[in-house]
């Protein structure tokens, strides 16, 4: 089967979607299938195609990603991308790259699966107008609807996703996805006492101190506010226990001021952006991931952190989705209040050596997946559905 996957973003932009789309197209492809990507770029003034990729330029822009594609429609580039003639057209993304997607499938007579990954009301969450976000919301909402509209096959890693689809005023069926990740690469067992010294030397922190990490875009959706007053309320240097955030985003500055305003910057590190490839070898040199966002997917950081065997400390959704994943005591803990989250944060820093190897393994094979191609081979049934869904079309 040939697959086109029109993403905005990919590796080595640190996000869950780049995360997702790589594991994607590294299991399709170990099933024998065909996988161009087609992504943007800042980078570049023309389209390239290099390795199963094909990059269209992109301008800067006030988005969750900070930049997209600069034009979607471009005839060459269009023409280029239909001469691959998809069997299958799968996006992950409702911005420009998206709508390159939708004609191009239109173009070849391709049918289209679409994912849901993040809640279209907060991608300008940053904005301090009401009416602007409520404009920009309005803007967001039918592009989200036009996804929804043109897809044969709606996908998601998380049942939320359904309640995203009902805000967008859609009766859409969303097919649930099970998230996997490359199980051998994302694995404590590959780090060695010194490859997590260095790695801890190279972040600026502590050998001794236990550490918590969070990985992922820092927007006002990720409600890290949450975990910054949560340290400077509860946890004292005596604790010896530090964050680390990585990533970055619209909130970035914010945070790092507020950090400073609590007076707890020796006890908050900001990694920055950095390449996927060493992830692993971050989240080997942590001891707990923490995730204190109340309404959005399970991301594939979350995924990352549990296959490297880190036990998790969750903020508690609305709907209570995250117990699905995170059993309490089992393989980390799920937290309303700040002094609750603290309060796990200190007795997990008093387990012993012996106790954390022994959690680790816990968390690690908690994670149902049997290999690394368990998602792909769901997605292959997923395009099965969608050719079959348009196949049997009526013409209009």
């Amino acid at each position: 089967m040939r697959i086109l996957i029109f993403t905005e973003v990919i590796a080595p932009y640190v996000s869950g979607i780049s995360s997702y789309v790589d594991v994607l197209k590294q299991g399709l492809e170990s099933l024998f299938h065909q996988v161009v990507i087609v992504t943007s770029s800042p980078h570049i003034q023309d389209a390239t195609y290099k390795n199963g990729v094909i990059r269209c330029p992109a301008k800067k822009t006030n988005n969750k990603y900070g930049y997209e594609c600069r034009s979607y429609n471009d005839p060459k580039i269009i023409s280029f991308i239909a001469s691959f003639q998809p069997d299958v057209v799968h996006i992950h993304t409702d911005t420009k790259i998206g709508y390159m997607g939708l004609i191009v499938a239109d173009k070849t007579n391709a049918p289209v699966v679409f994912t849901i990954h993040d809640y279209f009301m907060d991608r300008n969450a940053a904005d301090k107008s009401k009416m602007v976000w409520n404009v920009k919301t309005y803007f967001e909402k039918q592009h989200f609807r036009d996804m929804l509209d043109n897809a044969d096959v709606v996908t998601s890693s998380c049942s939320r996703a359904s309640i995203f689809v009902q805000k967008a005023d859609r009766k859409r069926k969303v097919m649930l996805i099970r998230s996997n990740t490359d199980m051998e690469r994302f694995d404590y067992h590959n780090a060695t006492k010194t490859s997590i010294r260095k790695m801890r030397t190279r972040l600026g922190l502590s050998q001794r101190a236990t550490v918590a990490v969070f990985a992922g875009k820092l927007t006002v959706e990720k409600n890290l506010e949450f975990m910054l007053t949560a340290f400077s309320q509860h946890i004292k240097k005596t604790d010896n226990i530090q964050l680390l955030i990585v990533g970055d985003g619209t909130e970035t500055e914010y945070l790092q001021r507020l950090c400073k305003v609590l007076k707890i910057e020796d006890m908050v590190f900001f990694a920055g952006s950095v390449a996927n490839t060493i992830m692993p070898d971050i989240y080997s040199a942590c001891d707990i991931y923490v995730c204190s966002a109340e309404d959005s997917l399970v991301s594939m950081s979350f995924v990352e952190a549990m296959a490297c065997g880190l036990p998790v400390l969750v903020k508690e959704d609305k709907e209570k989705i995250v117990h699905k994943t995170v059993k309490n005591g089992v393989n980390g803990f799920v937290f309303n209040k700040k002094a609750e989250f603290a309060g796990y944060l200190k007795t997990l820093a008093k387990l012993d050596e012996k106790k954390r190897r022994r959690i680790r393994q816990i968390v690690r094979d908690s994670l149902v997946t049997s290999d690394n191609t368990g998602m792909a081979k769901q997605y292959v049934r997923a395009y099965e559905i969608a050719l079959q869904k348009y196949r049997h079309k009526p013409f209009k």
